[in-house]
């Protein structure tokens, strides 16, 4: 059968893992790969999947090297769909079609190599070898699967080219001069060639070209001995002529070429033949018909691990430690590994540096933590890689001088600085080419010229085009310094960085000059974080690059006359993905840094301060919150004037945790008073306003007043469609909000009717795993049973809550409450036993991530006596109702909704039957 056929066992192992990768349909990727890698197989360990790998596995054109990757996502997929986890029979079926698939791979790749094996001519009893490759780097990785899919390439009739691109000293030559010497079992002429300047090519060219001349073995057309060129150029064409038109198997390797220039008109072509070539570029110029392009990145973590143990051991003094314990602790080679980011040449310095010194592992830990400590100094060009000519610091030095070349002068450098203090593992490309990082561009432009970096100016003097971000990012792209990937489904750019580039970068930078990098990229952070139209799935990245800088940055952020505003997003990002605590202490933190720079009274410790506040509310501590907003608030009235926006931000947090601890008349008085204030002094639709006047309508509803608050809202939502449009987010939630209270005032299937419209709305505006959308579908699945649609609800609380999950993760608080209200749900569709377990279940996660005094613990409680009153078991019912009631007046006090629905509930039961219904 052919090899797309049916039969072909990799096809049918493709076909089953597409099968399971549909169950998870909106899950990018990069977020399967990270919940397989933290799967924990039977046997205790875990394995890293390579995203990019996982649409090769689904199309069949790769099988992964080991079955455990395959569990781990076979299990990563049950675990997120809550099916059954693979018995057995289920991991033998699995492995058999791997084991079938790899074994037929095997099989093709040996045909495949075997047809290309020519009859060598009469007389010739081993191939023609011209040129040196480097020699097997000591405890050498074979990287079987890169080794696979060069073979694969060489094996390919469609390919003519292997291309193998990747930063200097990942170990591109290392895998070319294997793949080399495997290809003597089948090519008559072999050719390495230094490829790094046009006369080293013209050399090897010329060299190959006299011994083919001698050993005559080709009788086609002109014979070489009659023949043989005067000079190196000539005999050069001689050579790639008889590569076009012989019939004697070959392959040339191009190894380090540098500049495209220097090897133009040099490409070895030819049917007969094959070329390997090995680069850091990834020019346009590269790609081609016939080109397989093969990246080649960093080691895994077990191959990083597997090679310094081994390299290490070879050192005599240290090969065994004390009662034939090994020499370096597990641990710290693991460590050692990871702070290098797996890199192969970095890796190689150590391990040589830590012979020739001596030191033990902890200690040369300590040295490459410490930013003080030069990488120059740790990676030293007396200690160098072995079968690697430059150090870590020679080899970025000489990439980005290859950079500086293809883009305007001095943007190269002065783009990867910028990129030097953000996230290594994503910098959304909005960052590096928004107008503020061009300015950065300009004026180190201007720096250099001597001038002074005054923006106003810079369009008189020349300024760089608008395009010289791109074309700055673009070089370091070429030259494998960053890589540029999009992610899926968004589509969106990123930059990813390895972190020694980042290290040496900075240690390059003058401490003068680092102040003006750090606020030039907090600056381009806070440009691209505070656009309207700035996607959650992008805040995400932006807040890490901001945790980065923050560490790099020291006392760079703050001022005399303040903090820079990127820091006052940091608590409020954490707070809005529920991480509580760590907002609070990012609030605290920045809160003492403020008191130490910054007099009393200042806008931007009150800020942080409120922050503070506010995450004592979020984790409970509601009456703590009010306390700490009001003394707050009489400050800033103090200092900034009651009518200044952060006194009145202040305002609206006191009043929402009042309205938290169940003073709703009161939060209503102080709402109402706040909006008729924000709008005298605010535009008619700052967040600020509409924010106060949501209050307003949602304390009318908590009041009582469920058609007061059904008519406030549905007027806000007109005058928000009027000004803003239909479609637009906040007309869009506040939508949402009023679809309650349309339902609380009798009207459930309108409710539904609406809440299904804002959804539908919040879907198409902002994405179905946007925080918003996840609310209103919760929230619509809710309403679903209210009016008494069951299996309906419980259909709409599974989306919910599989797209919580795989939006905001499984710990969240709204993923917590779409996972309680399924389970609640369930039970009241009549699942009542199961209902109970898994709400028992939930109860322990929250406590642990919450706190047993948290609303969302107290709620879950309450829910879960509910259950068991209905099912029958009253008297437990009423002991825990009686337990959870006493906690929440502890907690809430006396006035909270919540307490009052239960103290009602509890009153209604005891007027029932003790008997079961």
């Amino acid at each position: 059968m052919g090899e797309h056929g049916t039969g072909d066992p990799r096809l049918v192992f493709a076909a089953e893992l597409t099968r399971l990768r549909r169950r998870l349909p909106d899950v990018p990727d990069e977020a399967l790969a990270r919940r397989a890698g933290a799967v924990v197989l039977p046997s205790g360990r875990r394995v890293t999947v390579d995203a990019r790998r996982l649409g090769e596995w689904t199309s069949g054109r790769s099988v992964p090297r080991q079955f455990e990757a395959v569990m781990a996502l076979v299990r990563a997929v049950e675990q997120a769909t809550g099916g059954v986890a693979a018995d057995r029979t289920a991991v033998a079926r699995w492995q058999g079609l791997w084991r079938a698939a790899r074994e037929h791979r095997s099989d093709r790749l040996a045909t495949g190599l075997r047809e290309r094996i020519t009859a060598r001519p009469q007389g010739v009893q081993a191939p023609i070898v011209i040129g040196r490759p480097p020699s097997d780097a000591a405890a050498l990785r074979r990287r079987q699967e890169f080794a696979e899919r060069i073979d694969d390439g060489l094996a390919d009739d469609s390919v003519r080219r292997i291309l193998l691109t990747g930063a200097g000293g990942v170990g591109k030559s290392q895998l070319a001069a294997a793949a080399f010497h495997r290809a003597k079992r089948r090519s008559e002429l072999l050719l390495w060639v230094a490829a790094d300047n046009r006369a080293s090519v013209l050399d090897g060219y010329a060299r190959a070209w006299r011994a083919l001349s001698r050993a005559s073995v080709t009788g086609e057309g002109a014979t070489p001995g009659t023949d043989l060129g005067s000079d190196d150029e000539t005999q050069a064409d001689l050579f790639l002529a008889w590569l076009r038109s012989t019939a004697t198997s070959w392959l040339v390797v191009l190894d380090d070429v540098d500049d495209l220039g220097e090897v133009a008109g040099l490409w070895p072509e030819g049917d007969a033949g094959r070329a390997v070539v090995t680069t850091r570029r990834r020019d346009a110029v590269l790609l081609r018909p016939g080109v397989r392009v093969i990246p080649v990145g960093v080691f895994t973590a077990e191959e990083a691990t597997g090679y310094l143990a081994d390299r290490l051991s070879l050192d005599p003094d240290t090969a065994a430690g004390p009662a034939g314990l090994p020499a370096h602790r597990p641990e710290d080679l693991v460590a050692l590994t990871s702070v290098l980011g797996h890199f192969p040449l970095a890796l190689s310095q150590a391990a040589a540096f830590l012979i020739d010194t001596g030191m033990d592992l902890p200690s040369y830990l300590n040295l490459l933590t410490d930013e003080r400590e030069n990488l120059a100094g740790l990676f030293p060009s007396s200690s160098p890689a072995d079968e690697h000519g430059g150090t870590v610091t020679s080899t970025l030095q000489l990439a980005l001088a290859r950079a500086e070349s293809l883009a305007p002068p001095g943007a190269a450098r002065a783009l990867l600085e910028l990129i030097s203090m953000l996230a290594p593992d994503g910098i959304p490309e909005e960052v590096l080419l928004s107008s503020t990082a061009r300015a950065w561009l300009d004026g180190d432009r201007c720096c250099e010229r001597g001038e002074p970096p005054e923006r106003g100016a810079l369009t008189e003097r020349g300024a760089l085009p608008a395009r010289s971000n791109l074309l700055a990012l673009r070089a370091l792209h070429r030259l494998s310094l960053v890589t540029v990937t999009h992610q899926e489904p968004s589509g969106t750019a990123v930059v990813e960085v390895h972190s020694l580039v980042q290290r040496a970068v900075r240690d390059g930078v003058r401490p003068d000059r680092r102040a003006a990098i750090a606020r030039a990229a907090a600056d381009a952070l806070e440009e691209v974080w505070s656009a309207p139209d700035c996607a959650p799935e992008r805040t995400a990245v932006l807040y890490r690059c901001a945790e980065a800088l923050l560490a790099h940055a020291g006392d760079h952020l703050w001022y005399d006359v303040g903090m820079h505003p990127l820091l006052r997003r940091l608590g409020t990002h954490l707070a809005g993905l529920g991480r509580h605590d760590a907002a609070r202490t990012m609030a605290t933190q920045l809160a003492d840094r403020a008191r130490r720079q910054l007099p009393a009274g200042h806008r931007d410790l009150l800020t942080v301060r409120a922050q503070v506040a506010q995450a004592e509310g979020d984790l409970g501590n509601t009456t703590e919150a009010v306390r700490l907003l009001a003394d707050l608030r009489r400050e800033a009235e103090d200092s900034l004037g009651p009518a200044d926006p952060d006194t009145l931000s202040i305002r609206l947090h006191e009043a929402r945790w009042r309205m938290e601890t169940g003073l709703i008349v009161a939060a209503l008085a102080d709402f109402d008073a706040l909006a008729a204030e924000a709008r005298a002094v605010l535009a008619p639709h700052d967040p600020l306003v509409t924010a106060a006047e949501e209050h307003v309508a949602l304390c009318r509803g908590l009041s009582g007043d469920a058609a007061g608050a059904r008519d406030a809202y549905a007027a806000l939502a007109r005058d928000l469609e009027r000004s803003l449009g239909p479609r637009h987010p906040s007309t869009l939630r506040v939508l949402s909000d009023l679809s309650r209270w349309i339902g609380e005032t009798g009207d459930v299937r309108t409710a539904v009717a609406t809440y299904q419209k804002a959804v539908d709305g919040l879907v198409s505006v902002l994405g179905r795993l946007h925080h918003d959308t996840l609310i209103a579908r919760h929230n619509l699945a809710y309403w679903h049973g209210i009016a008494g649609d069951h299996d309906l609800a419980v259909e709409q609380f599974v989306t919910a809550a599989d797209d919580a999950e795989a939006g905001l993760g499984t710990e969240h608080p709204t993923t917590l409450t779409c996972q309680t209200n399924l389970a609640f749900w369930r039970g009241v569709a009549g699942d009542t036993v199961a209902a109970v377990e898994q709400l028992g279940r939930l109860h322990q996660t929250v406590e642990r991530v919450f706190g047993a005094d948290h609303p969302r613990s107290l709620r879950i409680r309450q829910q879960r006596a509910e259950l068991l009153y209905s099912g029958g078991d009253h008297t437990t019912a009423v002991t825990q109702l009686t337990a959870v009631l006493a906690d929440m007046v502890r907690v809430q006090g006396t006035h909270h909704p919540r307490t009052r629905e239960t103290e009602r509930l509890l009153a209604d039961w005891s007027q029932e039957p003790t008997a079961a219904p």
